[in-house]
């Protein structure tokens, strides 16, 4: 490797948009124009979204979710809650291979519980705690009262506890009951030191998920707490066989991505030698570095906090309220910190040697500031940006369209995530679109095109080889086969390293985070909610 020069750093200049420049302009607007049109036209053949009808808001579900549990006996006063949207990725993901995405769909707006929202009732430093899962359509799909193994209760009979479970879901289930069968041989007692506990169970006659001997069974599994009702839940039982199939087949996404870790972790060494070396020549400025590592660690702090409501959900009541808020602070802000110090470790050496390699180039730091705003290479930047990433919405959905031809899976969207329970909601695709932005532009475009340039001295590899290296770090995916995550991403990764070359790194840092900005805020731009709409 040749001997590293001194960074140059060009001044932003005011220029006005020329003829050549105007051409470019309009064939790269064109072509977003174009990507968009296949998105907006296409993307739901692509990408299919589960079909879920919210009948209820969450409010609404909470609500219903207390009237429920007053019902049983609970008395709810003093006590704090939670509600989340959850999904069983388990059995959405088996229908879908199994049944296919329209029967699929079918079956989990009607008679299959895989989605619903789930309310917590609890109190700090008290095992006795509440559950109640609302379904879309507003019913009870799921039930559990909580209670110490010690507690002093009954241990009745099999046949005692038994009348008892089934009086609870005559209850529930009225008429509908009589579709189900009782299966004894799923009758298990739980002897505690005070009590005896009982599960039994109820399965839908005649049905099967597909339709055959090996298809997956509904049921009711009801569970005796002495002579308590202890709770209620409706499943889908996959099938043993297939789950352990379905693990080795994701394992194989894992295992891409954990090799892919190790060219990961060569290129960081590899930044860290750039570091030194450029710290030893008086060629890194380490302010404007550790100003933007400042700022990432407090963006994404603050993304955290605000998604205190989720974390919540997930306090274990053994141990102290303020304890696990502190310990989830901490937890927040150390990953904080280690998510700035990755953006910081890519641009210290990245931006002295994407100014060496390109010294036409306005300097990153003063790209933010007005003089670097107002110029033209910003400007062109800015446009070919927002076109790259409307191209490359287009190509996503016709890379999965022509890919299902040929046996690529993706799974169905989900029209409610996590996000809408963020005290901010709009805050996790601005933070998580700036962040991925950031981090792997300025690590595999700013520092590794440059980089692997001066050790190859391959325009060619020194484009393909980092487009590849960050493509395949996304295999954990659940698309399949294990490989496709990282052959999509890595073509229009090569597309990205030529832009870069061609109209520098503020062109892909507009491209990454309008992509991921875009594709996180999609459920709040089509959300009924007016603040979610605009935020």
């Amino acid at each position: 490797m040749s001997e590293i020069p001194t960074p140059i750093a060009a001044k932003p200049r005011f220029e006005r948009l020329g003829a050549k420049d105007l051409r470019v302009l309009i064939v790269w607007i064109l072509l977003g124009a174009l990507g968009v049109f296949v998105a907006w036209h296409f993307y739901f053949q692509a990408f299919p979204e589960a079909s879920i009808n919210f009948q209820v808001s969450r409010d609404e579900a909470l609500n219903r979710a207390k009237n429920f549990l007053t019902q049983q006996g609970a008395l709810l006063d003093g006590y704090e809650s939670t509600i989340v949207f959850s999904v069983d990725d388990n059995v959405k993901t088996y229908l879908e291979r199994t049944v296919g995405l329209e029967q699929a769909n079918k079956l989990m707006s009607t008679e299959v519980n895989a989605w619903h929202w789930e309310i917590r009732f609890f109190r700090p430093q008290q095992k006795e705690e509440f559950r109640a899962d609302v379904n879309p359509e507003g019913r009870i799909v799921g039930y559990e009262h909580v209670v110490e193994e010690a507690r002093a209760g009954a241990s009745l009979e099999r046949d005692a506890a038994q009348t008892l479970a089934a009086k609870y879901l005559q209850a529930q289930y009225g008429d509908d009951l009589a579709r189900y069968d009782f299966l004894p041989e799923e009758s298990n007692p739980t002897e505690r030191p005070n009590r005896r506990d009982w599960s039994f169970t109820w399965q839908l006659r005649g049905f099967r998920a597909p339709d055959n001997s090996d298809g997956a069974p509904y049921r009711i599994n009801v569970s005796v707490l002495g002579d308590q009702i202890g709770g209620a839940t409706e499943f889908l039982k996959v099938p043993e066989a297939w789950q352990r199939d379905f693990q080795r087949m994701r394992s194989r996404n894992d295992l891409i991505e954990d090799i892919a870790i190790i060219p990961y972790m060569f290129l960081l060494s590899a930044a860290f030698w750039f570091i030194f070396e450029l710290s030893r020549r008086g060629g890194v400025r380490w302010s404007s570095p550790l100003w933007i590592g400042i700022f990432f660690a407090l963006l994404w702090f603050f993304m955290s906090v605000c998604n205190w409501p989720l974390i919540r959900a997930e306090y274990d009541t053994n141990s102290s309220y303020s304890a696990f808020a502190l310990g989830q602070i901490a937890y927040a802000a150390l990953l904080s910190i280690i998510q700035a110090l990755l953006v910081t470790i890519a641009v210290a050496p990245g931006e002295p040697l994407y100014r060496i390699s390109q010294p036409s180039r306005i300097q990153l730091f003063k790209a933010w500031k007005l003089p670097g705003l107002r110029s033209k290479e910003f400007f062109i930047a800015g446009i070919i940006g927002v076109s790259l990433a409307a191209v490359h919405l287009g190509y996503v959905v016709v890379f999965y369209m022509v890919g299902k031809k040929f046996g690529v899976w993706a799974p169905q969207d989900i029209s409610f995530d996590d996000s809408t329970s963020s005290i901010l909601p709009w805050l996790g695709a601005l933070a998580v679109g700036m962040y991925a932005a950031a981090s792997e532009e300025f690590l595999f475009r700013l520092f590794a095109i440059p980089f692997f340039h001066r050790v190859t001295r391959s325009k060619i590899i020194a484009v393909i080889l980092p487009a590849f290296m960050w493509s395949f770090l996304h295999s954990n995916y659940p698309q399949e086969p294990a490989y496709i995550r990282g052959i999509e991403i890595g073509l229009i990764g090569i597309v990205a390293g030529l832009v870069m070359l061609r109209w520098g790194i503020l062109a892909t840092l507009v491209w990454h985070y309008t992509v991921d900005a875009t594709l996180g805020s999609l459920l709040l731009l089509r959300s009924a909610s007016p603040y979610l709409r605009i935020s």
